[in-house]
């Protein structure tokens, strides 16, 4: 018993130590099959060939190959449809080869023997061992379309097997196909049914352009290559059929032909002549619409590809919007079309690289970015504008280009205006065009730059240009430039966007006069764009338009930005601060409160502006009253030749009112005048009844709805319109929609009247109307006299010849 045990036990260890591969089922083994080098035949090729379909080649992958080389052997079936093989022709040695690990081992043929050709593959990325492909002779058949080759040996996964297909069709007409099926018992074969190894396709032509031109009506343009080639096969001599003349000679045609609107313009220039490569006509013939491309009848077989050069189009009456095709003929192919040309206006058009990123500038500061840490260079995009066609670009008519309100040009950089000289060079040409456009636009000048010449052959102009830009502190948003003219098209590209160093956040307060130290409030709150955005040594001004603060004032720093801040004061009613250290990770804030006015009693009723501006950031030296800060300019203007003793560029001479530095429109509005003086108006009012206008004083005052005499037999008069000829600031003429209650402030009077009652309030106390409050036109209207009486008006004429009534203001 212990013998046969240890029998079985030696048993075992022997069959533990054979692979298990060695007993794995014949269906481990698997394959993926495809054909390469697929070919497309013309009748022609093949009919030259014999028949013969070649240089394509069936591929079989392993993509499992769980066997050893010593027990597996494996019959594989390959069935050909419309094609078969041919004795010691179809199957060649040296078309089949095993390919392991990027290594080609290439068959080596042994003798035949019984009808069987060996090829054997030998390399040491076989493992050492022998793989060996058994392929019947076909000896004496040459219509065997099915044959079985035997494969013997070991190929690990990722081993490709080929073998060359070389084999005869039996159809080749037009459309036929030759496919080959393989299958086995032995491997699983995967996508191995009718893979298609060669087809006969109909005879063509493929006609291309590199681009499509622009062309004007009655203009010529010159093509770029256009490109005939064949569509299937190698050579144009294979599809282009063979014609023969009267007297038999033979030759091959390839026709041009433009659709309507269009002709060829080499007819009628000698030395403009068509040019061909790749192959050499034996004539070419021009006509308005067609140029015919003769050749001998061997002409084109070596051709690949036929290149047209110099063909020049000319759009004869095709108008804009159309296109202009050729069409290629080639005997014994279908016509090919392919579009050359587009008919487009003249124009001139502006435009940037839309893929470029538009640059962010910073507003109200130079172009050195004094006061902030920021290190752009204030450039727009490189802008181009151009003509269509040469000649287009009218230079009898001028030109401007103009920037937002609030923005300007500080430089320009690399103009070039191709084919054309402007007057005094590119860089004067743009310098004078800022100066003749009062420093807002650049006006270019009629005749100024010189026109391009059609009939020279001169390129279309082009013109380009980077801006240098600087803004109003308040300016934010894109920078669109317009372009405009008689002469031009009006349009626009976005060029730049400006956004502000710091905001302001403020409200408004409605304040009486009370001399000094009148309490503001609420507080203003001054922003950082950007953490470390202001520079250490940056000041800050804050002022009111015409009214002082008082000195005491508190000024708060955030917590969280490490941003630090010293002397803190009030100097001539103005407000400022310096920086002292820059914000660290977040944004700083600075906030100031705790503010009072000195107000003098005869301040008007109405609105007064806060300024919050930074002088450094804006250029100016040391510290400028806040009505001073307008005549300071962060860098020169392009072309202004005004010199500063600081070397600051003092811009009053041209634009008093260069920057506006409000933060908060309407921050103060003194609700009640500092005075009680109901006897204040001394203007005349003149209003004609139905006129678009009336008279204050001794001017005439354009009103967009005029009086008018209601059913009732009132005359009318529009409220605001009166009450601003009469003195009154319009921001104390105010709306309330929700109660359709209009107000008017002036000096210690409030006065409301609401639409449709027949009462105005004067302080609160209500006087009778002898009209109810109308709206015309979106418009409020009061009676004649009812609007005097609230306003204080007691001398009032009515004229019933002229229609006229007369507000006379008081003595």
């Amino acid at each position: 018993m212990k013998k046969f045990l240890s029998m079985v036990m030696a048993a075992a260890m022997v069959v533990s130590l054979v692979p298990a591969t060695a007993f794995a089922a014949a269906d481990d083994v698997r394959a993926t099959a495809k054909v390469v080098d697929a070919q497309n035949y013309t009748e022609t090729e093949i009919e030259t060939a014999n028949s013969v379909a070649s240089d394509a080649e069936l591929q079989l992958t392993f993509t499992t190959a769980d066997y050893t080389a010593a027990d597996f052997t494996a019959d594989i079936d390959l069935t050909l449809d419309n094609a078969y093989f041919v004795a010691g022709t179809s199957l060649k040695a040296n078309d089949m080869y095993v390919k392991v690990d990027g290594s080609v081992y290439v068959g080596q043929e042994a003798a035949a023997q019984n009808g069987i050709r060996t090829i054997t593959f030998t390399g040491a990325g076989l493992d050492g061992a022998d793989v060996v492909l058994k392929v019947p002779s076909v000896a004496g058949q040459n219509d065997a379309d099915e044959i079985t080759v035997t494969l013997e040996g070991k190929l690990d996964r990722g081993a490709v097997l080929a073998i060359g297909l070389d084999t005869v069709m039996d159809k080749i007409s037009k459309g036929k196909t030759a496919t080959i099926s393989v299958d086995s018992d032995d491997i699983r074969i995967t996508n191995g049914d009718d893979l298609v190894y060669a087809s006969v396709e109909a005879k063509s032509i493929k006609a291309s352009v590199k681009d499509t031109k622009d062309v004007a009506t009655e203009e010529i343009v010159t093509l770029k290559d256009v490109k005939i080639e064949p569509g299937v096969g190698d050579y144009l001599g294979t599809v282009v059929s063979t014609s023969k003349d009267n007297n038999g000679n033979k030759y091959k045609e390839i026709k041009l032909k433009l659709n309507g609107g269009f002709e060829f313009a080499n007819k009628d220039v000698t030395d403009k002549k068509v040019v061909l490569d790749g192959a050499t006509a034996t004539d070419i013939s021009y006509d308005e619409d067609e140029i015919v491309l003769t050749f001998a009848e061997t002409g084109l077989d070596a051709t690949k590809t036929l290149t047209v050069k110099n063909l020049m189009v000319e759009a004869t009456s095709a108008k804009a919007g159309s296109t202009a095709t050729l069409k290629v003929y080639a005997t014994g192919n279908d016509t090919v079309s392919v579009e050359v040309a587009k008919v487009v206006d003249y124009a001139v058009t502006m435009s940037v690289d839309e893929d470029e990123d538009v640059p962010v500038i910073y507003s109200g500061v130079d172009v050195d970015n004094t006061g902030i840490t920021d290190d752009s260079e204030h450039e727009s995009l490189e802008v181009t504008i151009k003509e269509t066609f040469a000649g287009a670009w009218n230079h009898s008519k001028e030109f401007t280009l103009a920037l937002p309100e609030g923005v300007y040009v500080a430089d320009v950089k690399s103009p070039n205006l191709d084919n054309s000289t402007a007057d005094g060079g590119e860089y004067t040409w743009f310098k004078n065009a800022y100066d003749k456009g009062d420093f807002e636009t650049l006006t270019f000048a009629k005749r100024s730059w010189t026109e391009t010449d059609p009939d020279a052959k001169q390129d279309p102009i082009e013109l380009t240009f980077t801006l240098v830009l600087v803004a109003d502190p308040n300016f934010e948003g894109d920078v669109t430039l317009k372009l405009t003219g008689d002469a031009v098209e009006e349009q626009t590209v976005t060029v730049a966007k400006f956004v502000k160093p710091f905001t302001v956040e403020a409200q408004q307060n409605d304040l009486q006069i009370d001399y000094r130290n009148t309490d503001i409030p609420t507080s203003v709150v001054i922003k950082e764009a950007e953490a470390g955005l202001w520079k250490k040594g940056t000041t800050f001004q804050m002022a009111l338009d015409k009214i002082e603060f008082d000195d005491d004032a508190k000024f708060t720093v955030d917590s969280k930005s490490g941003l630090e801040i010293k002397n803190e004061k009030t100097n001539k009613g103005v407000i400022s601060f310096e920086v002292a250290a820059t914000s660290d990770d977040e944004p700083a804030s600075v906030t100031i409160s705790d503010l009072t006015l000195y107000m003098e009693r005869n301040l008007p009723a109405g609105a007064y502006d806060l300024s919050v501006y930074s002088n450094t950031m804006l250029g100016a030296k040391g510290e400028t009253a806040a009505n001073d800060v307008k005549g300071y300019l962060s860098v020169p203007v392009f072309g202004a030749d005004i010199d500063d003793k600081d070397d600051v560029r003092v811009i009053a001479d041209i634009n008093d009112d260069f920057y506006s530095t409000t933060a908060k429109a309407g921050f103060v509005n003194i609700v009640t005048a500092g005075r009680e003086d109901t006897e204040s108006f001394t203007t005349k009012v003149v209003v004609p009844v139905g006129e678009s206008y009336l008279i204050s004083g001794e001017n005439k005052v354009t009103i967009d709805v005029p009086a008018y005499i209601n059913a009732n037999g009132y005359t009318m008069l529009p409220l605001r319109a009166v009450a601003v000829a009469l003195g009154i600031n319009s921001n104390n003429v105010l709306w309330d929609q929700s109660t359709r209650t209009a107000t008017i402030m002036y000096g210690s009077k409030i006065i409301n009247m609401t639409y449709g009652q027949k009462v105005v309030y004067v302080n609160g106390a209500m006087i009778p109307a002898t009209a109810a409050v109308e709206i015309t036109n979106d418009r409020m209207f009061l009676g004649l006299r009812d609007l005097g009486n609230a306003l204080g008006v007691t001398d009032i004429t009515w004229d019933g010849a002229t229609k006229t009534a007369t507000l006379n203001g008081n003595k």
